[in-house]
């Protein structure tokens, strides 16, 4: 039996996520080189992703609002009076 070469992959991710999947990939019995295996297979298997990428609803609501509030002039406040004017009244010009 021919032994199958081999290639290493580095990446870069989360310190949080990855101990958290840790967690879960040590209660299944597995590594991440196990679950790196079986996720490639899974793609080359669907051709594709095995699951949907997409927004959670909170992050379409932050990305709307964000867009919602690209327009919205800016006025820096530099000084105690222009805080507390801005207090006092928002239409006041500065």
């Amino acid at each position: 039996m021919s032994v199958k070469e081999k290639k290493r992959i580095q990446v870069q991710i989360d310190k949080n996520l990855a101990e958290e999947a840790d967690l879960i990939f040590n209660e299944l019995g597995l590594n991440q080189t196990a679950v790196l295996n079986a996720f490639y297979k899974r793609v080359v298997a669907d051709g594709g992703l095995p699951f949907e990428l997409k927004l959670t609803d909170k992050q379409k609501a932050a990305l709307d609002l964000s867009k919602a509030a690209e327009d919205v002039p800016v006025k820096k406040l530099t000084t105690k009076e222009n805080v507390d004017a801005w207090f006092k009244d928002d239409e006041q010009d500065y």
